[in-house]
């Protein structure tokens, strides 16, 4: 996608957030590798412990959305971002502390590399198709939206 896009996605998405009284969000980041997904497993104390999901994290104050995607792959993954590639969408769920929060997922491309985790959020990751989607622990959503990448062809 080009960066100008990006903005203009991002203008209409905080746009229609604000007119719904939405002020948090977070970005989930789709990353493609022969063909599988990378999800990775919450450490067992935190949110959702235990169950898998995309990488991702909470967009800070004066960060745009192609930023946060940057920030948090690459702090909770190790890899870099090379381009995003596709907007997949939004939904709303509750965490411990607020009521409403946005996430907005993206597809991306990635410079080459190897998964290093942040100890602290993440013990383990994999790389998934279609056949693997049922093997692993996940939040209802969560496992929707990761079912319906990996039953995509990208």
């Amino acid at each position: 996608m080009r960066p100008e896009d990006l903005a203009r996605i991002e203008r209409q998405l905080r746009d229609e957030a604000r007119r719904e009284g939405i002020a948090h969000f977070v970005v989930g980041v789709a990353v493609f590798r022969h063909g599988k997904l990378l999800v990775v497993r919450r450490v067992p104390d935190d949110f959702h412990g235990g169950m898998y999901e995309l990488p991702g994290g909470g967009v800070e104050s004066g960060e745009t959305f192609a930023e946060c995607v940057e920030r948090e792959l690459f702090e909770e993954t190790g890899l870099r971002v090379r381009a995003i590639t596709d907007f997949l969408g939004g939904i709303d769920y509750a965490t411990r502390t607020k009521s409403r929060v946005r996430k907005f997922s993206f597809v991306v491309d990635v410079e080459p590399g190897e998964v290093a985790l942040e100890p602290g959020e993440h013990d383990a990751f994999a790389w998934i198709d279609a056949a693997a989607i049922h093997d692993l622990p996940m939040a209802p959503d969560t496992r929707a939206a990761v079912s319906a990448l990996v039953t995509d062809p990208n």
